[in-house]
């Protein structure tokens, strides 16, 4: 076999490989308590926003820091620490997509994602699919 058969296959066993690896790893939703069982170890959740409580966000204090509470699927209430300003429209979200880890008890995120409902009137125009928008924000040490 010549070596650039052999370079060749080798990057594609190497593709094959990070394909199967990122499928095994897409595609399943935690919950808190799931994080908590693997502290440090990032997870997807999917919850709802707790609009009793507040949204804690003082840009003047630290701008890279809000704190808001989530509900996720299994009615558990975690605070969640998301380490970038606060998400525009998060109070009018119907759904929250994080993805994060439980660091000393604590829920800190690192992606959102918000299903918002239309900012537009749906009777008008005939739309029915919500809006979502994603936030990034630094992984935390």
């Amino acid at each position: 076999m010549k070596k650039s058969s052999v370079v060749v296959l080798s990057v594609i066993l190497i593709v094959v490989i990070g394909m199967l690896a990122s499928l095994m790893d897409a595609g399943s939703y935690a919950t808190f308590a799931d994080a908590a069982e693997q502290p440090g170890q990032n997870v997807t959740i999917i919850g709802e926003l707790n609009k009793s409580k507040p949204i804690v966000y003082d840009p003047v204090v630290n701008a890279n820091r809000t704190e808001f509470f989530v509900v996720d699927k299994d009615n558990v209430e975690q605070m969640v620490i998301f380490h970038d300003a606060k998400p525009r429209d998060i109070e009018r979200s119907e759904e929250i997509t994080m993805e994060g880890r439980m660091i000393k008890g604590e829920f800190h995120a690192v992606h959102i994602l918000l299903k918002c409902p239309s900012k537009y009137e749906n009777s008008k125009i005939g739309v029915k699919e919500p809006v979502a928008t994603a936030f990034e924000a630094p992984i935390p040490n």
